[in-house]
């Protein structure tokens, strides 16, 4: 991380810098984004700077982004109102799919190996976006060529950790090197060793006994200048006395149960960008991820895709059509079932295709993609173990337009069409047990939906060492068919069905102002759902969050210190208060809460200490006691269908609290 007079590294800052304005590329940090619509992306030196030990500390203050869980084995992510079976989510280009038991998340992943984090808000685009109803993320891993300094042919990272709140110690090392001129490789370890934290009040939360390791290994080739193939191996795992429901916390270590998650991913990618015609990536991926303590199951994935960039013009008009194709299968899997019931299995095939028109300041994008879904599940007649295979297609349309002034200021409207079949059952229903209760549901039908959104940007450079830019936007997503997984109290038996149609609608606002080396930003986000069948199907399970968050800002300021290679920081997020309702009429009570963090780095660009980075921070700085708005029970006030349900507001046994004061400070040395 260099430090110049022109600096404009910063954190939720540096995220709406990121956004992409029109077809414009706009810089950040050395990570340059290429697209239309609403991405966001987080680089290595944000991960670096916040010490992030999970991915809610990356992510939380991203406008439109919700994060809940406070330990490794419950990071769920929420965008607009969809939980992250409603996201598509990507490990370098493999599809994280499938759930192995609800009460706990199903991504794993170390922040410290992340390049950069890619997450675009709602569906803007038919590519790649088979089976997204709210929008994706993208996490890239590091590669040598990232980590390799100009001439360098052999390097190496290492780095230790600590944080106060609950003890925990990290350690890594990261290898890389390059040999032949076109060879490069890549190898990382990493481990983090935590026991319980607390909460500003004292109360406990996470796990204890906790021991993290992460193994990455990538070798890539280049072929000439204009292509590269890529493959990797990684393991993430996490071992530990957890709650066997990660997502409900405890105070009660007595209730804490050893625990074993882990997930393996594979991945070969390949790039060629001879000409305008051919920009080619081709990614190929098999991952799995297993849960194991009273619960020994998991799902695995198989998957390729294929996508081409052809840019050409006809007279006034500039073309990029982007076309392709994705295939993929999930499995999900249950060790603890002696019967031999088959796995359950979804196959999704995906052809897309789409064409960014510009001429001037005006760009048209009108695609339409093609989805065939099969699902091999439990079903048949009642009482008798069977199989049921369910089959449907969709054409899925999107048309985005987009016109940038010369002034700086842009607008633009986009549609599109959203398809998504239901995942293989969760892990631990598959059973002989179950194999005989379920029945084909002959009437069920895949979740569809409209999604709308228009906004406006604004970017000026003020003066030379000044520049502004607001960005606003609204968005309005009709879903249709949401299917639910009714469970039932006490037994692992669960019946799908849909449970009808619901509205997410809001928006959010992010401003920004430079000015010479200090970074001033804001946002706000808001998301409201509304329940337009509303029956006691609608509120369990599903993509939906489990209940609406409070109303949230953001604010960053950060200063570039130059002469002496130093940047120091403030982070303040908070949430309004909240009454929700879920689709069955559960209330919610969420109290509001903002927390604010200072933090620090030190990385010297030359000099005997260049390679050196020390990161400093105290985040919940006045140890402020509060729970996220996205859990999934903390401030139930009713409990519908006789179901036993967590005391009501603030009950300690129940709530996964977020932590109190913690003191982070890395040191990390390159060579």
């Amino acid at each position: 991380m260099k430090f110049r007079p022109d600096l404009k590294i910063s954190l939720v800052a540096a995220l709406f810098t990121s956004v992409t304005f029109g077809a414009q590329e706009v810089a950040l940090s050395g990570v340059e984004v290429t697209a239309t619509g609403g991405a966001q992306e987080i680089d290595a030196a944000k991960v670096n700077v916040r010490n992030a030990a999970l991915i809610n500390d990356v992510m939380r203050d991203m406008p439109g982004v919700y994060i809940g869980g406070t330990n490794s084995l419950n990071q769920k992510i929420y965008i607009r109102g969809i939980n992250d079976r409603g996201l598509n989510i990507t490990i370098d280009g493999a599809r994280q799919k499938g759930n192995a038991f609800h009460h706990a998340a199903d991504l794993y992943i170390d922040p410290d190996i992340i390049r950069s984090v890619n997450v675009g808000l709602g569906v803007n685009s038919v590519v790649g976006t088979s089976g997204a109803l709210g929008g994706s993320v993208a996490f890239k891993t590091a590669d040598a060529s990232d980590l390799l300094e100009d001439g360098e042919v052999f390097g190496g990272k290492i780095k230790s950790g600590y944080a106060s709140n609950n003890k925990e110690w990290q350690e890594s090392l990261t290898l890389y090197a390059k040999a032949f001129e076109s060879l490069e490789l890549l190898g990382y370890v990493g481990h983090r060793g935590y026991g319980r934290g607390e909460s500003g009040k004292g109360e406990k939360l996470g796990g204890n006994n906790a021991d993290n390791t992460n193994y990455l290994f990538k070798v890539g080739y280049n072929i000439a200048d204009y292509s590269k193939i890529t493959f990797s191996a990684e393991r993430m795992q996490m071992k530990g006395d957890f709650p066997l429901r990660a997502e409900w916390g405890t105070t009660d270590d007595s209730s804490l149960v050893d625990t074993k998650y882990w997930r393996d991913t594979y991945t070969a990618n390949f790039n060629l960008n001879p000409n305008d015609y051919v920009d080619l990536d081709l990614n190929a991926y098999h991952t799995k991820h297993e849960a194991k303590s009273s619960v020994n199951a998991g799902v695995k994935t198989y998957g390729a895709k294929a996508i081409n960039k052809t840019k050409f013009e006809t007279g006034y008009i500039g073309h990029t059509l982007v076309y392709g194709t994705e295939i993929y299968q999930s499995k999900s899997y249950n060790k603890n079932d002696t019967s031999n019931t088959p796995d359950d299995k979804a196959t999704s095939l995906s052809v897309f295709l789409e064409d960014q028109l510009r001429t001037g300041g005006f760009t048209l994008t009108p695609g339409i993609r093609y989805d065939n879904y099969k699902l091999n599940t439990m079903g048949g007649t009642q009482g008798i173990a069977g199989r049921a295979d369910y089959s449907w297609h969709e054409w899925s349309p999107a048309v985005n337009l987009d016109y940038q002034f010369d002034m700086g200021l842009g607008v633009y409207a986009s549609w599109a069409r959203v398809f998504r079949g239901p995942d293989p059952i969760e892990a631990i229903r598959i059973s002989s047990t179950n194999s005989i209760n379920f029945t084909t549901n002959g009437d069920l039908d895949p979740e569809t939906g409209d999604v709308y959104e228009v906004g406006t940007r604004y970017q000026t450079q003020l003066s030379d060492s000044q520049s502004l830019s607001i960005i606003a936007k609204y968005f309005y997503n009709d879903y249709d068919n949401l299917i639910v997984e009714m469970g039932k109290a006490g037994s692992i038996q669960v019946d799908r069905v849909n449970g009808g149609r619901a509205v997410v609608k809001g928006g959010e606002l992010a401003l920004r102002y430079n000015i010479s080396n200090l970074s001033l930003s804001a946002s706000y986000s808001r998301a409201r759902t509304e329940y337009k069948d509303k029956n006691s199907n609608a509120g369990y399970g599903g993509v939906l969050a489990y209940s609406d968050a409070g109303d949230k800002y953001t604010f960053n300021a950060e200063y570039a210190i130059a002469p002496i290679d130093t940047l120091i920081g403030y982070n303040l997020i908070a949430f309004d208060r909240i009454t929700a309702k879920n689709g069955s009429g559960s209330e919610f009570k969420k109290p509001g809460y903002a927390v604010s963090d200072i933090y620090a780095t030190w990385s010297p660009s030359s000099g005997k200490y260049k390679g050196l980075e020390v990161n400093f921070g105290v985040y919940n700085l006045f140890d402020k006691t509060y729970w996220s708005h996205s859990q999934r029970s903390a401030g139930s006030m009713s409990c519908p269908r006789g179901r036993t349900c967590p005391p009501t507001p603030l009950a300690p046994g129940n709530i996964d609290w977020e932590p109190g004061r913690n003191i982070k400070a890395s040191v990390s040395y390159k060579f």
